[in-house]
């Protein structure tokens, strides 16, 4: 594990997880590029298609963010918006935002977006799941506590770059959630053994991958306009995030049978996929 604060000279971020995303952005969109030259795609729009959306993607993550984590500070302070530090990012709405934003310039282009999706749909699991080893890297999006073999400790500081020097006026989220639920005592250095819930997720978003692959290889050729593959990849993903929510430390605004917004969002949203995919299968047979 390695949480690091990014000095700016005239400002620093603590627990700084850019680094992580630009390496998860890189990777994605090179596999993304390698398929979709591969597949026939019109690769000379291609870097049209990954601007608008990555454009998607952060204005989505951020605005997620305080709708589901933090409405009361952007509702307060809705410059928070646009902060630099003392805000966050939310992966569930980055995906949304990224879809819409490519959703948009395909359109624009009058090419079928279904068709785009299946080919750039393996790049953005494999982001997915290297944005959340970041995640663990840095320590937030932590679990709950655990006493089984698969709890892990995470530390309570992290490291100041270009510096290389311990920041020990900074806790870690982690750390901060058990002193707070007095599983560790203000002398402690790590946190208390939590579910690397950011495993957890990096772990289902490969098992989606496989899926999406097999199913790939089996409707390309027949059907490239197919949708399978998209609600596959969104409804999949949207029942894997829903299922972790039950054990995540961070969870907020919980309401219905110990379910939070987030989590109602995404079971709708993960049930519609599972109804529309079982019913375009036996229209296809």
């Amino acid at each position: 594990m390695l949480p690091i604060h990014l000095d700016l000279g005239f400002n620093t971020i603590y627990f700084y997880e850019g680094i992580y995303f630009l390496i998860s952005i890189a990777i994605g969109v090179y596999i993304a590029y390698v398929r979709v030259k591969k597949y026939g795609g019109k690769i000379e729009l291609f870097d049209g298609l990954v601007t608008w959306s990555i454009i998607g993607a952060l204005i989505g993550a951020r605005v997620s963010h305080f709708l589901f984590w933090n409405l009361d500070l952007f509702l307060s302070n809705p410059a928070i918006l646009f902060s630099l530090s003392g805000a966050g990012n939310s992966i569930t709405g980055g995906l949304v935002g990224g879809m819409l934003g490519g959703l948009l310039f395909v359109r624009r282009k009058k090419l079928n977006y279904f068709e785009y999706f299946s080919l750039i749909s393996p790049g953005l699991l494999i982001g997915q799941a290297v944005g959340r080893i970041g995640c663990f890297l840095n320590g937030d999006a932590h679990g709950t506590a655990t006493s089984s073999v698969f709890g892990m400790e995470f530390p309570r500081y992290g490291t100041m770059i270009p510096g290389l020097e311990t920041e020990y006026g900074i806790s870690s989220s982690a750390w901060q959630w058990s002193y707070q639920n007095g599983l560790v005592d203000q002398a402690s250095t790590v946190s208390a053994a939590l579910h690397p819930t950011q495993l957890y997720e990096m772990f289902g978003d490969f098992v989606l991958l496989g899926i999406v692959l097999w199913v790939f290889n089996k409707i390309w050729e027949s059907d490239k306009k197919s949708p399978l593959i998209f609600f596959i990849h969104t409804g999949g993903y949207a029942l894997l995030r829903f299922s972790l929510e039950f054990i995540r430390g961070d969870r907020e605004l919980v309401n219905i049978a110990n379910m939070s917004n987030l989590q109602l969002v995404l079971l709708a949203y993960g049930l519609f996929t599972i109804g529309y995919a079982i019913n375009y299968y036996r229209k296809q047979k």
